[in-house]
């Protein structure tokens, strides 16, 4: 296939980001823009607990989302960069220079500033921290928002999450309305993990290196808002000059939240709702179309044609771009109604979603649950280009996505019937795994996944099988 005019087009579109201030060769796409879990932000986190807790500030442990019981009142403030607002739950997005990144010291001294910041007479709980990177050493920012709960406890519960990513596709405008779409969605994603698909709402974050782009943006929410009925929260918006394309969004349930954990037994089979490893055709394209001997490579050496790339990356943008709405609603109806006890031939017992850190979700699930796990196969959205592109060096991790699978854990019965209901709304689901028992989170995963893994600090959480 000629590529000539693909090429070209790739150039025209590289030197719009970079008029911009952008370089999307020195950042990975969607969340893979994350800061390091493992290396970076849980020991950041380990570092200053005790600090906080002396000016009556709790971290929540680990979670996808924050969540409480809901009330009658719920006031909603961001502050960017400290303030003051009697708060009783906060939720942060933490935007850091690659030096910060990098450093877990030098990022808990950030984060313990940010923290210590806001000025509140109330206990104030972090329920949710998202953190990214920018290339712009400038670009460091924290943007909190701040819920004041007030009045009687209702029977739901309110579930929060925020996502910002700062490329989706460097082959599109930095201000489509794809690139909010899969924003948006990827941020809507942990609500629906949580079967939380009630009165949606979302609180933009956006910001550009130009006032047109930044309006371009936010239009997009409006875009996004009226097409989904979701209500659109206006808030003051950061002003780095970087790329970002997020929110904060909030949900409701009035079922339990699928987080029964020590309900998590031997037997139990795990779910995946479709392939992951989105991120990994779009990285590739990437760069076969900068550098002419990877596309050789990849179509000598792997018979993987270029438009065979570009289906697979079709078909990963699809994902990315679509609300998993579907998958939120057959979760939601597979859990206890609130306040009614968790039964394991009836109900969901625990679930995520496979975004930036990949398959390793498994892994941080296991342990809150206290299981060992057996996965027979990692499901990626093609095989043969993971492989290409974790022996390559072009993405560190080929099972990283936006926007990404949901994960469910369950019984049996359970499992064959939400299979069956994912199947009828064109789903792909596959069984891929199942808990071995009570254990301290081991995960073992086929040999063959150091083809799809190169990091070695996520490879080595993992126990490899032998064939």
């Amino acid at each position: 296939m000629d590529t000539t005019k693909l090429i070209e087009k790739f150039r025209i579109n590289m030197e719009k980001y970079k008029k911009l201030g952008l370089n999307p060769f020195s950042l990975a796409t969607g969340c893979a823009v994350k800061v390091d879990l493992i290396d970076t932000v849980y020991p950041a986190l380990q570092k200053i607990r005790e600090e906080l807790r002396k000016i009556n500030i709790e971290i929540s442990p680990r979670e996808d989302v924050d969540y409480f019981v809901s009330r009658d009142e719920m006031k909603i403030k961001r502050i960017i960069n400290g303030g003051e607002f009697d708060a009783d739950r906060a939720i942060s997005l933490i935007q850091v220079n690659q030096r910060t990144a990098n450093n877990p010291e030098y990022f808990s001294k950030f984060l313990l500033k940010v923290y210590s910041s806001i000025k509140t007479r109330r206990k104030l709980t972090i329920g949710k921290g998202h953190s990214i990177v920018t290339s712009n050493p400038f670009a460091e920012v924290a943007i909190i928002d701040l819920v004041q709960l007030n009045g009687k406890e209702q029977n739901s519960y309110t579930v929060m999450n925020n996502d910002t990513i700062q490329i989706v596709d460097p082959m599109e405008d930095p201000g489509s309305q794809m690139q909010v779409d899969v924003a948006v969605s990827n941020a809507l994603n942990d609500l629906f993990t949580k079967g939380a698909i009630q009165d949606l709402a979302m609180l933009p974050v956006a910001d550009a290196p130009s006032e047109e782009l930044k309006e371009k943006l936010l239009q997009g929410f409006r875009n996004f808002a009226e097409k989904y009925n979701v209500n659109l929260v206006n808030e003051i918006q950061p002003n780095t000059n970087s790329l970002m394309i997020g929110a904060t969004v909030i949900g409701k349930s009035d079922h339990e939240l699928p987080m029964f954990y020590n309900r998590v037994t031997e037997g139990m089979e795990i779910l995946v709702s479709r392939p992951v490893g989105e991120l990994t055709p779009i990285n590739v394209n990437m760069w076969v179309l900068s550098v002419t001997e990877l596309l050789d490579m990849m179509e000598n050496n792997y018979g993987i044609r270029y438009n065979e790339l570009e289906e697979i990356k079709r078909r990963a943008l699809r994902y990315m771009q679509t609300p998993n709405i579907a998958v939120g609603k057959i979760i939601y109806n597979h859990l206890p109604e609130f306040g009614k006890p968790f039964d394991e031939k009836e109900h969901i017992a625990m679930t995520t979603d496979v975004t930036g850190p990949g398959i390793f979700v498994v892994k941080e699930f296991a342990e809150k649950a206290n299981v060992d796990v057996k996965l027979d196969q990692i499901p990626v959205i093609d095989r043969r280009l993971c492989e290409f592109a974790t022996e390559n060096f072009i993405i560190p991790n080929s099972t990283a996505g936006t926007n990404g699978a949901i994960v469910i854990f369950a019984h049996k019965k359970v499992v064959d019937q939400v299979y069956e209901e994912l199947k009828k709304e064109g789903q792909e689901p596959m069984i891929i795994g199942k808990v071995l028992g009570r254990g301290n989170g081991t995960v073992y995963v086929p040999k063959d996944t150091v083809k799809l893994i190169e990091r070695e600090n996520v490879l080595k959480q993992f126990k490899l099988l032998e064939e």
